[in-house]
């Protein structure tokens, strides 16, 4: 691949799930040998006004400005951009595994074409913030007959890691937001009364910890009698 370095760079800046299938995607082409330049990912909102303003794109809700597309061009034997080169066997070969990856080709476009255009819609405009897992693993335990019992047993650890590390997240975040704790009810009604804190619930374990020992050793009542 000609351009690698500046591809992989473009291809960096995507949203998360799209930077995935457009991975997989470049790595089609790769293992092909078609050879592409990725000209554009992510956009600036002052870059879509200016293609606005000069007749390049008719929308300021591009997908290129929520990271969900890319743009590319066919690259010549010379190595040159050849944008008349859409429809040769091999860029139809990749924009056919494009569309199997769930993009979107400008080229189908009725009445405006934009044929180096790829967009992945995801769940809708904007919602490509988080990687997704799931079909993955979804995928995975389709293919379970298919896999050797090595892979099986690898398979069924990722499982068990990946569930160790929910469970665990879950854990963190129920500590550093939870209910007050029977045991530390006096320690926070002092410490609120002694103009400690103005918030109450929602705080850590450690938090109604520090605040019980304070409390149990004399200085939240302190602080009250410092204030009459």
């Amino acid at each position: 691949m000609r351009y690698d370095r500046r591809n992989r760079t473009n291809l960096d800046n995507l949203s998360p799930n799209t930077r995935a299938a457009a991975y997989k995607w470049y790595q089609f082409c790769l293992n092909n040998q078609i050879d592409i330049l990725i000209t554009e990912t992510i956009r600036t909102k002052e870059k879509q006004a200016e293609y606005v303003k000069n007749g390049s794109s008719q929308t300021m809700k591009s997908w290129h400005l929520v990271g969900q597309a890319l743009d590319f061009v066919p690259v010549s034997v010379t190595g040159g951009a050849d944008y008349n080169a859409y429809y040769r066997p091999d860029i139809q070969r990749a924009i056919v595994e494009a569309k199997r990856l769930g993009f979107k080709w400008g080229g189908d476009w009725k009445g405006s074409w934009d044929k180096p255009h790829l967009e992945y819609q995801y769940k809708g405009y904007g919602t490509d913030k988080k990687l997704d897992f799931l079909p993955v693993i979804n995928k995975l335990k389709r293919d379970d007959d298919t896999m050797t019992a090595a892979e099986k047993k690898e398979f069924d650890e990722l499982k068990a890691t990946v569930k160790a590390q929910a469970d665990r997240i879950k854990m963190l975040e129920k500590q550093n937001s939870m209910e007050i704790p029977k045991w530390a009810e006096k320690a926070v009604k002092t410490a609120q009364e002694a103009g400690l804190i103005d918030t109450p619930k929602g705080g850590s374990e450690d938090f109604y910890r520090i605040l019980t020992v304070l409390y149990r050793g004399g200085l939240l009542s302190t602080r009250v009698e410092d204030k009459l």
